[in-house]
């Protein structure tokens, strides 16, 4: 037979009521059986049969401690009412009363333990759950982590590369306006923005129209007031719902971002219903508004030209103008450079040639051939890139001509780092 001795809690009922008549009758009969003359131990100086009723009111509380010591004083006056017992046996109507306030004592405290080691045990057994629960989610959390980090590991989130990847594929498309470019460019966001729904739509005069262009899953249909739409179209950039300005409304929107050139005209918007959690971050933010500015001006402006010649200056001065409000807006380094032969020669006209085929993947030229007059903008460059390329440019020199700049009288006139203001943008493409 299975014992529940240390478990009292989960023993059957039956077996208690067993246990409590056993160790009272034991308690009644005992001390008959080895002490006739002085059953009730009035004289040894402490009363043995209460022990029967104390060891149940440990075990099992008050009620049945009460019970048990109830049944031992009704037993033992029944004994001695029925002469079992010998005459001369004295009942001690005080001390019983006093064992009987013991053994309610004992119940008591028995009962309080009880109570308290059960809440302590459901709180065990919470924090033990919670523990299990968190143990499973951080597990999974660790897990998927793993898989983002293995599937990005690939595919950096380069800002160089976005645009360049935003340039090659929009200057392959035959007709670049935005219903013919929208599957295109849908793409691309979605490939470097994670993005799992969303749709381009067009805009004109500040409202979005619908259907979408292009999409990637169902979109709903438009809600005019919806406060990320109108942020959008009112600070004229990319807004998400971290943003602060979008806080007094819900949105169903997760991202809204504009198409615009660099003159502040928005031709279309993204509108993103769902995204993954990790993409929420300032980087990849900042990449998809910056993503989002260069379309925009390369569906307004066609010529896509890295290399230009002086009578495409307008367009070298709206790159100019789009890194300089990158610069100023989301902290993004640009360097422009103004370089010039003072001493026109065939070397230097081959430098300045080799200047041209040389040039880095994002890098935008203006050349003047005629007064060997050359600017470079380099967009995402900061001051360590800039003394890098002047530093190569000074062993072209020596490797290509045999002398160094200094001797061919090439100096740098300019080295800005943007922001700059418009004034220092027109003195520098004046060319002169």
């Amino acid at each position: 037979m299975k014992t529940h001795f240390l478990r009292p809690r989960d023993v059957p009922e039956l077996q208690i009521w067993a246990e409590v008549f056993i160790f009272t009758a034991l308690a009644l009969g005992l001390p008959v059986l080895f002490n006739a003359e002085d059953p009730f131990w009035t004289e040894g100086g402490f009363s043995w049969p209460v022990l029967g009723p104390l060891l149940v009111s440990l075990r099992y509380g008050f009620s049945k401690g009460f019970i048990s010591i109830l049944c031992l004083l009704v037993g033992q006056l029944f004994l001695l009412q029925a002469n079992i017992l010998s005459p001369q046996s004295d009942f001690n109507i005080n001390a019983m009363i006093g064992y009987i306030i013991v053994i309610m004592i004992t119940g008591e405290f028995r009962d309080v333990w009880e109570r308290t080691n059960q809440q302590q045990s459901i709180q065990l057994e919470y924090v033990t759950d919670r523990l299990e629960t968190f143990t499973r989610q951080y597990h999974l959390i660790n897990s998927s982590h793993d898989r983002i980090e293995q599937m990005l590991a690939g595919h950096t989130l380069s800002l160089r590369e976005s645009l360049q990847a935003v340039r090659t594929s929009i200057g392959l498309l035959k007709e670049r306006r935005l219903d013919s470019a929208a599957q295109k460019i849908i793409d691309l966001f979605v490939e470097y923005g994670l993005l799992e729904r969303a749709g381009l739509y067009k805009v004109e005069n500040d409202t979005v129209l619908e259907p979408p262009l292009a999409s990637i899953g169902q979109m709903g249909q438009i809600a005019e007031n919806d406060p990320l739409i109108l942020a959008m179209i009112e600070e004229k950039e990319l807004v998400s719902v971290k943003d602060a300005k979008t806080a007094l409304g819900i949105s169903k929107y997760h991202m809204a971002i504009p198409l615009i050139d660099v003159n502040n005209t928005i031709y279309g918007a993204i509108l993103v219903e769902r995204v993954q959690f990790f993409a929420l971050k300032n980087t990849t933010l900042t990449l998809l508004a910056v993503m989002a500015g260069h379309i925009g001006d390369l569906l307004r402006h066609e010529i896509t030209n890295p290399v230009m010649t002086y009578e495409e200056s307008p367009y070298f001065i709206r790159q100019v103008k789009r890194a300089n409000k990158e610069a100023k807006r989301y902290n993004i380094p640009s360097q422009l450079l103004k370089i010039k032969a003072n001493n026109i020669t065939d070397k230097s006209t081959q430098l300045m040639s080799y200047l041209s085929e040389a040039r880095r993947g994002l890098d935008i030229y203006l050349y003047d051939n005629q007064n060997q007059v050359l600017l470079l903008l380099m967009p995402l460059a900061d001051e360590l890139e800039k003394a890098g390329f002047i530093a190569r440019m000074n062993t072209w020199c020596k490797e290509r001509t045999g002398n160094t700049l200094a001797e061919l009288d090439i100096v740098i006139e300019q080295q800005l780092a943007l922001p700059i203001s418009s004034d220092d943008i027109k003195r520098l493409v004046s060319l002169s």
